[in-house]
């Protein structure tokens, strides 16, 4: 059995010490004079978690351990309830590596093995590791892979029944057989559109509210600061200043900060594998192979609809690991590609997907069932609304009129959902968009899904339509719901889906 790296108990404290510094700076500097009970025995409370935490991260390096044997991983964890759980090569779908400011100071880095299995502990987490025994460990998976792979059989029966593999090398390490095709890189341009598209911005605005509370204290008191404020008041040029630095500080900060995030972008790819890299001073790299991959899921916001731009994720049945820090849109293929970018690269990246699909719109009568369908949020909030009679504003009689604005945004959302639904079946492959304000495309390969089902309300019978569900191989199971399509279309998605079996017979043999 092997400890993980020594600076593991180094890294644990640095993130404990940085996700605990806003609440640090609110007990024992904000509200340091507050005689307030909920301040003055949350300062207690937080001196006694930190300090069992800092414990628990030193004990949890002497207890927590691991080794590979049989081609397999075996973890021991926990310290006063120990568990042991047993990983096989087999089962790890990709491989995540993330370098932080933290790591690059001392020439490590950190590895994820993202598994198909469920549950507590069943992924594996290294959150500091040397970059040659990372890679170590990547080609333990690697030669697992390449030994499952003997034949043509094993390949595909491995496939059938998920036990996903994944073998993705470091940037140095990739195969040297397969050429390395580089798709797309985040320019200026791109990041710049980025920054005012995700509002990154906008963060500016807590931060400055905290700065403000903090030197509050060393401020002029209220009689100066009033007649500082109607000095300015008073000079349209002052205002003007003003306005025009806080904005200019504002955008700056949402660049930097995006700049930061999604510098260095790039989304390449060999004959296996899809490759992508990110960031400038914490830097990740995520890579998942071609035929593991699950379905593809493209979003838009209502900022990203605006400027045009989509964003397109990998779906896969990966498991998160335990303790890991990676972000949530590590297999995102760049959050803010142009549409037309978006649907190139899927061609380019995973030309079995078609994205050139004819897709249908849902007939005039599905309009009307959405309109009739009852909002129980808004009938919840009128009722409240009309009981509680509340003076938003200090103006009264107000009620009414957010009454009248929810209704409309509720039949606003329902009619863009209409119009932006559509839908398409191509051969073994099934996509739909749907949404209001913001929408989503789900695109999936008939092989990849575990289940469809349709079902009709009341309201649907009654004007011949349905909902249909489709649940995709992933861990957990996904699950993608399209309404008020026709009934027919559903019958004839239940015919289509039970041809799978088929496929499956005949790929078996």
């Amino acid at each position: 059995m092997m400890r993980y790296h020594p600076l593991t108990i180094l890294f644990h404290i640095y993130n404990l010490v940085k996700n605990s510094a806003f609440i640090a700076i609110l007990l024992f500097v904000v509200n340091r004079e507050s005689d307030l009970w909920l301040f003055e025995y949350g300062r207690y409370a937080f001196l006694a978690i930190i300090l069992w935490r800092f414990i628990y991260i030193i004990l949890s390096w002497f207890f927590e351990q691991y080794h590979w044997k049989n081609q397999a991983f075996h973890m021991r964890k926990g310290i006063f309830v120990k568990t042991s759980s047993t990983i096989p090569f087999s089962r790890v779908q990709n491989v995540t590596k993330k370098t932080t400011v933290f790591h690059k100071l001392f020439g490590l880095t950190s590895l994820s093995l993202d598994t198909t299995m469920e549950g507590e502990g069943e992924s594996i987490y290294f959150a500091v590791v040397s970059k040659q025994h990372a890679d170590f460990l990547v080609d333990l998976v690697q030669e697992a892979a390449k030994e499952k792979k003997t034949t043509q059989e094993e390949d595909i029966r491995q496939s059938e029944i998920d036990s996903v593999q994944g073998a993705v090398e470091h940037e140095e390490g990739h195969p040297q057989k397969n050429e390395c095709v580089i798709h797309f890189t985040a320019d200026k341009k791109d990041l710049i559109k980025a920054s005012f598209t995700s509002l990154s911005f906008l963060a500016i605005i807590p931060i400055s509210f905290v700065v403000y509370d903090y030197l509050q204290s060393f401020l002029p008191g209220e009689d100066e600061m009033e007649g500082v404020f109607q000095t300015v008041v008073g000079s349209v040029w002052l205002i003007v200043t003003i306005v025009a630095s806080a904005l200019v500080i504002a955008v700056g900060f949402g660049v930097i900060r995006t700049f930061i995030r999604y510098g260095n972008f790039r989304i390449s790819s060999d004959n296996r594998h899809i490759y992508i890299d990110k960031g400038v001073l914490d830097e990740s790299y995520f890579a998942i192979e071609k035929r593991k991959v699950q379905g593809l899921e493209i979003t838009q916001s209502l900022m990203k609809r605006i400027f045009g731009l989509a964003e397109v994720k990998i779906i896969s049945s990966t498991s998160r690991p335990e303790g890991g820090n990676e972000q949530a849109d590590i297999n995102s293929l760049y959050p803010f590609l142009p549409v037309k970018e978006a649907y190139r690269l899927i061609e380019e990246i995973l030309p079995e997907y078609r994205s050139d699909a004819e897709l249908n719109k849902l007939p005039t009568i599905s309009l009307w069932v959405k309109l009739l369908e009852p909002s129980w949020l808004w009938i919840v909030s009128t009722i409240a609304l009309v009981y509680f009679k509340p003076d938003f504003f200090q103006i009264q009689q107000i009620w009414w009129i957010v009454i009248i604005v929810l209704f409309c945004l509720v039949v606003l959302q329902r009619v863009l959902d209409y119009k932006h639904t559509k839908y398409a079946v191509i051969d073994d492959q099934v996509q739909w968009w749907n949404g209001g304000l913001s929408t989503k495309m789900f695109m999936t390969k008939r092989k990849n899904m575990i289940g469809m089902t349709y079902s009709q309300t009341k309201l649907q019978g009654y004007f011949g339509v349905a909902s249909l569900t489709a649940m995709n191989r992933s861990t957990p199971v996904r699950v993608e719901v399209i309404n008020d399509i026709p009934f027919s279309f559903a019958l004839q998605m239940e015919t289509w889906y039970l041809n799978r079996s088929k496929e499956i017979e005949i790929t078996g043999k």
